[in-house]
């Protein structure tokens, strides 16, 4: 008889490598233009202390627009009456940036990064049997960074952006996993923003205390098996 196993599906970003370095320094350099000076240490420190309200390139975008000023108490305002074709233009020149980098200066770029704690434990591949990576993040840019790192989840076990927007959410991907895959029973999920997890009676949610969200008082954290 087989034994049925568990599934962990681990986020990318602040889960298992911590990006926030590389999303300043490009994400400056879309907003206020290439040929611009660099903000100082204080404008740095104030977004990586708020980066828990990124989600997306209009959160990016209006965190950008309330440092202009180095503070982020316009935070909220800016990002309800955010100019969505200013978004995409900002989006655009971020996307176009992180290209060039990556295919002229790839080492620069991936140094840019760096494991988190827990992301060092999956250089080990005793530690990653059964994992899964279930990320926002571009498939590319994931795997660029699963090989600098050496992590040692397949490139099979990887799922970006078009696998959980097109079931509606990474809970409702790993639901659907489960059910063509009879092999798993069960599923824990590990993110460190809220907005993913949810209940369900097949999928676990954790809470990754250590990535970029802030706050959680609903999710056990996740403490490895």
């Amino acid at each position: 008889m087989q034994v049925k196993k568990e599934a962990i599906f681990l986020d990318f970003d602040g889960v298992i490598v911590d990006s926030l370095e590389e999303w300043y320094h490009i994400g400056v350099l879309a907003y206020h233009g290439i040929d611009q000076a660099i903000p100082d240490n204080q404008h740095k420190e104030l977004y990586k202390d708020n980066c828990h309200l990124l989600y997306s390139y209009a959160d990016e975008y209006c965190l950008f627009k309330a440092l202009e000023n180095q503070t982020i108490k316009d935070f909220t305002t800016i990002r309800k009456n955010a100019n969505q074709k200013e978004v995409d233009t900002y989006s655009q020149e971020f996307k176009k940036i992180r290209k060039f980098y990556q295919n002229n200066h790839l080492d620069w770029w991936c140094e840019l990064h760096g494991l988190t704690d827990y992301g060092k434990r999956l250089t080990n591949p005793q530690n990653t049997k059964d994992y899964f990576i279930i990320t926002r993040k571009n498939m590319d840019d994931v795997l660029i960074l699963k090989k600098h790192f050496n992590i040692k989840i397949p490139d099979i076990k990887v799922f970006d952006y078009s696998h959980s927007v097109k079931y509606g959410g990474k809970v409702d991907f790993i639901e659907r996993f489960l059910d063509n895959h009879p092999d798993y029973n069960k599923a824990v999920l590990v993110d460190d923003k809220i907005e993913n997890l949810c209940e369900s009676s097949k999928v676990t949610c954790y809470f990754a205390s250590w990535g970029y969200g802030k706050g959680n008082n609903e999710f056990e954290t996740y403490q490895g098996s």
